[in-house]
């Protein structure tokens, strides 16, 4: 079968109205909240009880006894030692969710087969929308939720969504028409399926053969997107 895909304009409407291909980051904590989060840890609250309590005692061994300043270093070390342990969790913490942004973004840059105006060209992952074709080929992570039109001995890993490594696909003749001739409209999958079988969905990755399908959902709205909303609560 013959696509011709979505004109530019038809893009541009596409992406107006449902949005782009990407994950809508969650609220990131300011900084002063996360690095006072650390002295939540049980570990750092017994140091400090700790440090609290050598306070008291340098205080009355200094001012009580008159036993010289030396007295004072023992507490200094507990909190030199609090400080470089909280510190040192924030600043790996914040590196960590730097480094996540980062590659989620190089991610969302991965090239994805698409047909357009007739002709196959790649596109970056994230100037996906709704209603292109993409091509589907081994090894390719599936860039948006969709219907398939085409399948052959397609064989898609959905462990990320439902824990189920291995799902065998097919392209339904009524899923062919409904992609193409109407307005999709949501079916619920056969019993022994989690998803339809005519359905792929973002995030999974071709394991085997190869196929063609039209985009549904994109960004928050595609299932990656609604379990990577519920993870944030």
């Amino acid at each position: 079968m013959r696509y011709s895909g979505l004109t530019e304009a038809q893009v541009s409407e596409s992406r107006r109205q449902h949005g782009s291909n990407v994950l809508t980051p969650p609220e990131r904590e300011p900084l002063w909240r996360l690095f006072l989060s650390k002295f939540a840890d049980p570990l750092i609250i017994v140091l400090l009880i700790a440090g609290g309590l050598s306070v008291g005692i340098s205080i009355y061994e200094h001012f009580g006894l008159g036993q010289g300043m030396e007295v004072f270093f023992e507490p200094v070390g507990i909190f030199v030692a609090i400080l470089l342990a909280t510190g040192l969790a924030f600043y790996f913490e914040h590196q960590a969710d730097k480094e996540f942004l980062v590659l989620n973004s190089v991610d969302d840059d991965e090239p994805v087969e698409v047909v357009r105006e007739g002709g196959v060209r790649q596109v970056a992952r994230r100037d996906v929308v709704v209603g292109d074709i993409v091509v589907l080929n081994t090894g390719d992570e599936v860039a948006a939720d969709g219907l398939l039109l085409e399948a052959t001995r397609l064989i898609i890993d959905e462990s990320t969504l439902t824990g189920e490594p291995l799902s065998h696909k097919s392209a339904a003749e009524e899923g062919r028409t409904a992609a193409v001739g109407r307005p999709y409209k949501a079916e619920e999958p056969a019993a022994d399926f989690t998803y339809p079988p005519d359905h792929v969905y973002k995030g999974t990755k071709v394991m085997d053969g190869h196929g063609v399908m039209q985009v549904l959902a994109v960004g928050d709205k595609t299932e990656q997107g609604r379990v990577f909303e519920a993870a944030q609560i």
